[in-house]
């Protein structure tokens, strides 16, 4: 089927956010962070007279450029001198080129941006992140700071996509509960398209509902959804099913389908599950083979500053801050979140060891709901 063009613009951004596409809860659930060595944030002064000779900021992150150039250009505002070069890449292949290329003495990223838990423990062993740490935490959860240098710039829940054509208020699905009974019960109404659990994605919002739910019952959940539910790696395939009405609904879509279904107000929309939304942890770190520090350590200042947490928003992240009031009507924030959905229901998957040890149990039991 050829695409409209509307949708395929809102494809290319799903592709972008899903393929180059999280500890804490804010709710009832607790987590522990590893202690950061960190050194205390350096001072703003210093660090802008350090950037001043070096060559720009290169940045690997798993953001989509249309997502990340309002944060970009109001960082530029305060700081116009340094060149921001954004390099789109999937959440694997942000670690793996970075760690090439500096173990050959190459060029590479003064800071990376990805959404993977698993893969960030991993690259905290392979000692990537700098130890440093940015200026206005004080203003922002603890859990921020997730240790060795590695902060969450946006908790972004795990949320439900719907063709508004297809399914009446009434019959969108607002828990996993009712989503797994839907299945059941009407198998050609509710046509559903998600990740595979390959998709590091994927898998942390599992890991997620298995801390909130339990495993019996998110096993339950999905050997339900599996008979009815296509899987694609790519954003734009999924976006594009439900837009086009081949699929009603898209479960575990990321948190920055908020931002791309805006401009689809009465074809499609979205809702947060009231029983269980992960929060998927898009983190950020300086490399400790950046070419450019300070200009990297002024960016992640930048991020948690009040600016900077209003570009974000503006982009369609999750901001933050506590007690975040949004300046020019966004509604992408924890603060908005906490109004939506119970804080019982809602976990923040950690950067943590346990994430990437039960990586395999996780994986097996859902290959055997979609005998995979």
């Amino acid at each position: 089927m050829r695409m409209p063009r509307k949708a395929a613009l809102v494809g290319g951004t799903a592709l972008a956010l899903s393929a180059v596409l999280g500890a804490c809860s804010t709710g009832s659930s607790s987590i522990t962070t590893t202690a950061s060595s960190a050194s205390p944030p350096a001072p703003t002064a210093t660090l802008a007279r350090q950037a001043a000779s070096e060559k720009g900021l290169v940045v690997y992150a798993n953001v989509p450029n249309q997502y990340f150039q309002p944060v970009i250009a109001a960082f530029n505002k305060q700081y116009p001198a340094i060149k921001v070069q954004v390099t789109t890449l999937d959440d694997k292949t942000v670690f793996a080129k970075y760690e090439a290329e500096a173990a050959q003495g190459a060029r590479t990223a003064d800071l990376l941006v990805a959404s993977a838990p698993a893969q960030w423990v991993e690259a905290e062993r392979n000692g990537v992140p700098a130890p440093v740490t940015p200026a206005g935490l004080d203003a922002f959860p603890s859990w921020v700071n997730q240790g060795h240098g590695v902060y969450v710039m946006s908790a972004e829940p795990m949320l439900l996509g719907y063709n508004a054509k297809l399914l009446r208020p009434s019959e969108v699905p607002h828990t996993w509960a009712q989503l797994a009974a839907d299945a059941k019960a009407d198998p050609a109404k509710y046509r559903m398209v998600s990740y595979p659990i390959s998709n590091t994605l994927d898998y942390a919002g599992f890991y997620g509902l298995h801390h909130i739910l339990g495993s019996a019952r998110t096993q339950s959940y999905t050997a339900a959804l599996a008979p009815v539910t296509k899987t694609y790696s790519e954003g734009l395939d999924q976006l594009n099913q439900v837009l086009q009405g081949s699929a009603s609904i898209a479960y575990m879509a990321t948190g920055l389908t908020q931002a791309a279904l805006r401009q689809y107000k009465g074809i499609a929309g979205y809702v947060f599950m009231q029983d269980a939304t992960p929060l998927v942890p898009r983190a950020a770190a300086v490399t400790a083979k950046a070419a450019s520090p300070a200009s990297a350590q002024l960016f992640l200042d930048f991020l948690y500053s009040e600016a900077g947490q209003q570009a974000l928003c503006r982009g369609g992240f999750e901001a933050t801050m506590n007690g975040f009031r949004p300046q020019a009507g966004c509604t992408a924030s924890l603060t908005s979140l906490a109004t939506q959905v119970p804080a019982k229901s809602t976990y923040l998957v950690p950067i943590d060891q346990a994430v990437l040890d039960r990586q395999p149990s996780i994986t097996a039991q859902w290959n055997k709901a979609f005998h995979r």
